[in-house]
């Protein structure tokens, strides 16, 4: 990884009226205009001169009093081997670009372009819930398919768990600052730093919010090639709370992800949510044989899509 590029987006990461969408917007014009970070001048009126368009964004926004805040806080992240994915390096996938250009992994960055399936379902989940999940993430895994799910209790932890007691792979994907992780008890005795990768979208320092929880969802998405439903409530509680499980859900089927549902009836209580994403077009499906479902449709890629039945449409 190139040290002058990995910073030069850390800068622009952290630098204030700098978001999402520009960062996106700098990306384009870097590829349009054929640039690496290192080709453009230092001084401002030499970037107005050359790159006006990447000025109008950049100007104003790199403040120099920030300089030695931002520098130290590079350097921390590079001694914890955090690392920071942007476009243009060898590892970014380019469907992340307009969801968040910049991120921060720590672990195993194979992880990344590994075939994977997210696990997504309620945190206050029924036992059997618990068993479906550990047995799907088990099995998927055991076909050498990397488990992603959010690390929150219930569905999340027991989705981790499953792919980890059998020895296989798995990505946590936080709804908080890549620094404020922690290792959960019940992950103590896997060999966390072979078998897991860890990712964020926001300040590495950033405070757990739930509005984070809802935003990640589509990053969950984005680094799976299926989206496995265990147990969701309906799209809005009695109180017009939205479920964080259906929202991933949904996401899925606009961007055209594969939606798995586990059958309500394998449920004492069967979930609401779960006949509802069925009805819009979720592939029904059991944790006896589900995972060859699920790897039957990853394995097939577009081929899958092209069948008559085209419901993840």
């Amino acid at each position: 990884m190139d040290i002058n590029r990995d910073y030069f987006w850390f800068r622009l990461f952290k630098a204030r009226g700098i978001g999402p969408k520009s960062l996106t917007s700098i990306a384009k014009i870097l590829e349009t205009e054929q640039l690496y970070p290192e080709m453009l001048p230092t001084k401002k009126n030499d970037l107005s001169t050359q790159f006006p368009k990447l000025a109008k964004i950049l100007n104003g926004k790199i403040r120099e009093e920030d300089r030695g805040k931002v520098l130290e806080e590079y350097g921390q992240l590079k001694n914890l081997g955090i690392e920071i994915m942007y476009p243009g390096h060898s590892d970014f996938l380019s469907n992340l670009l307009e969801i968040s250009p910049v991120f921060f992994l720590q672990g195993q960055r194979k992880y990344l372009t590994s075939d994977s399936t997210a696990i997504v379902g309620s945190r206050n989940v029924s036992t059997e819930g618990i068993r479906h999940t550990g047995k799907l993430a088990a099995d998927l895994a055991g076909k050498g398919i990397n488990i992603v799910s959010g690390y929150a209790k219930g569905i999340d932890t027991a989705a981790h768990l499953g792919a980890l007691e059998v020895e296989g792979t798995t990505t946590t994907v936080l709804p908080y600052g890549i620094r404020e992780f922690y290792l959960k008890k019940a992950f103590k005795q896997f060999d966390w730093k072979r078998n897991v990768l860890i990712v964020s979208q926001f300040d590495p320092s950033q405070k757990w919010l739930a509005c984070n929880a809802m935003i990640r969802n589509k990053f969950v998405c984005a680094l799976s090639k299926a989206v496995v439903v265990i147990e969701s409530g309906p799209e809005r509680d009695e109180q017009g709370k939205m479920s964080g499980t259906f929202n991933t859900a949904k996401t899925a089927l606009e961007m055209n992800l594969p939606l798995f549902v586990l059958d309500p009836s394998c449920l004492e209580n069967p979930p609401q949510g779960n006949a509802e994403l069925i009805a819009l077009g979720g592939e029904i499906i059991n944790s006896a044989d589900g995972a060859e479902q699920i790897n039957e449709c990853i394995t097939l890629g577009p081929t899958w899509e092209n069948k008559e039945n085209t419901e993840f449409r």
